[in-house]
């Protein structure tokens, strides 16, 4: 999934707690939703970019930022600092985690990790254009025309208020 998807659908998913949110949760929420790729896409195709070849741990795109163990850090966080923005965060990258699973873009191997072992998944893709092209995939252009779609219906309510 790609930016829309993540911030349109994700926005849907989390509609009740996001109902609640002040606009500085709201911005964190949408921040989770981008965050994992945020992190994980540099950390992958800036050594990518340099040695002209996948490494032999950052071997993908989901990398520490799309695993149950990111996701508890933020979850503990937010219990410890009680910061409301912290726990809009979480639920943002909560949100990610399962829009990437329904595209079949992430699997429990990322997930779970390290309790499936250290490596992550490799990197299906030649190169970035290779992965941009993805967008056409079904699935992805699916949630990136409706999460679209919903951000568009969502800005537009908002301005007749």
């Amino acid at each position: 999934m790609f930016a829309l998807g993540h911030l349109g659908l994700g926005k849907t998913i989390a509609a009740r707690p996001y109902r609640r949110f002040s606009r500085r949760e709201k911005r964190a929420f949408f921040l989770g939703t981008l965050l994992p790729d945020l992190i994980d896409k540099p950390l992958f195709y800036i050594p990518f970019w340099l040695n002209g070849r996948p490494g032999t741990i950052l071997s993908g795109t989901h990398l520490f930022a799309h695993t149950g163990l990111f996701l508890l850090v933020l979850i503990v966080a937010a219990l410890i600092t009680r910061a409301p923005s912290i726990r809009a965060l979480a639920i943002g990258v909560a949100t990610h985690f399962v829009l990437d699973c329904v595209g079949l873009s992430m699997g429990l191997g990322t997930l779970l990790w390290p309790l499936l072992g250290w490596s992550f998944p490799a990197f299906p893709f030649k190169n970035l254009g290779h992965h941009l092209a993805t967008v056409l995939n079904p699935i992805t252009l699916a949630g990136e025309l409706v999460g679209g779609a919903l951000l568009w219906r969502d800005y537009r309510k908002a301005r007749r208020y």
